[in-house]
């Protein structure tokens, strides 16, 4: 019989050394991030919550010089929602004084105007960054209930260095127009839910003579015209234009730029004699409409302007013979506006008469085709447009100045110190 081969008995496992045990084995820890630039560590840190931010300062004594010389801040951010008002100021006050000898560019916070005390507070964090030759100011303006009348603190009318100026109103409150406002630096402006009266738009047009972008967003307009000679952007978006019988709403801007004027509807309010008759407003249409916008070369037209009263784009193109770009945003209102009364809408006529040698092709934007969108397009084309791109799907258009408090919009809706 033949042999059986022996097992071969198993080669024994091969003992790793640890590692580390002398010089040359230690593994390489050089702190790579650290040695990166303040500016790219502040870029870094900007990405986090606030509060994230600051506890980066335990690492080590570089990234407190990093942590402290942060020059953003935003104290509205959602890591603040579950707490009380009384927690939110005690960590502001406590945060601020480390950044006493500081500049900051830009400072986003609340001016709490629900107590006298958080109103002290927050105006003193608002003092605190004009001092610090803040460029852009962000404010949130909480009140305790809608309708009340709020103050803009002082200092905040006369810096020297404000760049940019950012007003978002919650709930809805009345601003007490300011008696003085120099803002000799003040390049940008954007209000969001803010009264917009003749008086208070004056004031601001006259105290910032460097006022070159304008962005008003669901704001209510009672003033009867916008007024500017070095106005070069203005943005007009879902704002409720309201002007009396028979009066017109009139954009004098010669050095305007680019325009965008995306409104759900316009409102016209009956006079005296007819409120009988006429219980509710009239929705507006383009005839209501004065421009004076010889040098613009950029306009997005959406909205009411668009979907309700087709004739009106014509009517822009023949006040713009300097354009090279126009969007077409087809979207109809919905809400208020569809409990005022319509006016015949001015049919789009097939002769169109505008002269925008610029001018060649026509973007239009919309949910859904239907035969007004279609005959618009034909139109356009027989007047000369080489291009007309109808893009069906999502209504939004990029543009950052729309995103200038947007992010804090669905929050303060929702949070806001429960």
């Amino acid at each position: 019989m033949p042999r059986r081969k022996p097992k071969s008995k198993p080669k024994p496992r091969p003992i790793h050394k640890p590692t580390g045990t002398t010089p040359e084995e230690v593994p390489n820890t050089i702190d790579r991030i650290s040695k990166l630039p303040d500016h790219v560590l502040h870029q870094i840190l900007s990405f986090l919550p606030l509060k994230e931010a600051g506890r980066t300062s335990i690492l080590s004594h570089k990234w407190i010089h990093v942590w402290l010389s942060m020059q953003g801040l935003k104290f509205y951010t959602d890591e603040f929602a579950n707490c009380g008002s009384e927690k939110f100021i005690s960590y502001v006050n406590a945060a601020l004084p480390y950044r006493s000898k500081q500049d900051l560019q830009v400072f986003k916070t609340f001016l709490l105007n629900d107590s006298p005390t958080n109103l002290a507070a927050s105006t003193r964090w608002i003092t605190h960054a004009l001092r610090n030759d803040v460029r852009v100011l962000h404010i949130i303006i909480r009140a305790k209930s809608s309708g009340e009348n709020v103050i803009l603190p002082r200092p905040m009318l006369t810096s020297r260095s404000l760049e940019e100026l950012g007003l978002f109103n919650f709930p809805n409150v009345n601003i007490t127009s300011p008696n003085v406002m120099s803002l000799s630096q003040l390049k940008t402006l954007s209000l969001q839910q803010m009264p917009v009266t003749s008086a208070f738009l004056e004031t601001i047009i006259s105290g910032c003579q460097r006022l070159e972008n304008l962005n008003l967003h669901y704001c209510w307009i009672t003033c009867s015209s916008i007024s500017s000679r070095v106005l070069r952007n203005l943005v007009v978006e879902n704002c409720e234009i309201r002007i009396q019988w028979k009066n017109k709403f009139y954009i004098c801007t010669p050095n305007l730029v680019h325009l965008r004027f995306n409104q759900k509807y316009a409102i016209c309010w009956p006079p005296e004699e007819l409120h009988e008759q006429y219980h509710r407003p009239f929705k507006q249409d383009f005839r209501h409409l004065k421009l004076d916008v010889p040098n613009l070369k950029s306009l997005i037209l959406g909205g009411f302007w668009v979907a309700s009263e087709p004739g009106a784009v014509p009517f822009f193109l023949r006040h713009s013979p300097m354009l090279e770009m126009l969007t077409l945003i087809y979207s109809k209102g919905t809400g208020f506006g569809e409990f005022m009364m319509e006016r015949n809408p001015v049919p789009i006529r097939s002769d169109l008469c505008f002269q925008c040698k610029k001018l060649t092709s026509v973007d239009i934007i919309c949910r859904k085709t239907d035969e007004s969108i279609e005959k618009l397009t034909e139109v356009l084309m027989r007047s000369g447009i080489a291009n007309v791109n109808l893009t069906v799907g999502d209504l939004s258009v990029g543009d950052d100045s729309l995103k200038m408090l947007y992010d804090v919009l669905y929050w303060v809706q929702g949070q806001m110190f429960k």
